[in-house]
């Protein structure tokens, strides 16, 4: 009986330290949706198509900290194919975005999710590898904050009576 009451409070605290250890590593996932479309624009007095993202061209500046997830979900509602690339962004070679050589491309009508840890910081972009589409809009920054570690701020707070100053 004592045997079964020790296996069972080791078997909590392995699942206590379990849970905490899982809280206090666990990493923030930062999450963009993309949504890719044509789009016109005007800027010497004749239209032109261009591709905008979430209706901006150039895309969205997307921000996040070392040691977040980065999780960038592109919808394609382009009638041609799309991908996402990452430069200088240290990354698993399969969320690299070069079509046809690291990933499949991202066919009209559908959803990609890349999903990758942010390791490294400084600011960088990010772009279109499908035919022309980065020079008719699909470009944008891509910032990777330093990770700040909070310090221990100290401050000395002296109080007297005012009388005894004089």
């Amino acid at each position: 009986m004592i045997r079964y009451k020790k296996i069972s409070i080791r078997i909590l605290q392995t699942v206590l330290i379990l849970l905490c250890t899982q809280t206090l590593f666990a990493q923030k996932v930062v999450r963009y949706e993309l949504y890719v479309k044509d789009t016109l624009v005007n800027y010497a007095g004749k239209e032109k198509r261009a591709i905008a993202v979430n209706g901006q061209i150039p895309m969205p500046t997307l921000t996040f900290t070392e040691g977040d997830t980065a999780e960038i979900v592109v919808h394609n509602q382009l009638k041609e194919s799309t991908s996402l690339h990452w430069h200088g962004v240290f990354l698993p070679n399969k969320e690299d975005g070069v079509p046809w050589l690291t990933q499949k491309p991202i066919a009209p009508g559908t959803t990609y999710t890349y999903r990758f840890p942010i390791i490294q910081h400084g600011t960088h972009w990010y772009h279109s590898h499908s035919g022309l589409q980065e020079q008719i809009g699909m470009y944008g920054s891509f910032i990777m904050k330093k990770e700040v570690m909070i310090k221990h701020l100290e401050m000395v707070l002296m109080i007297c009576q005012p009388s005894l100053l004089y």
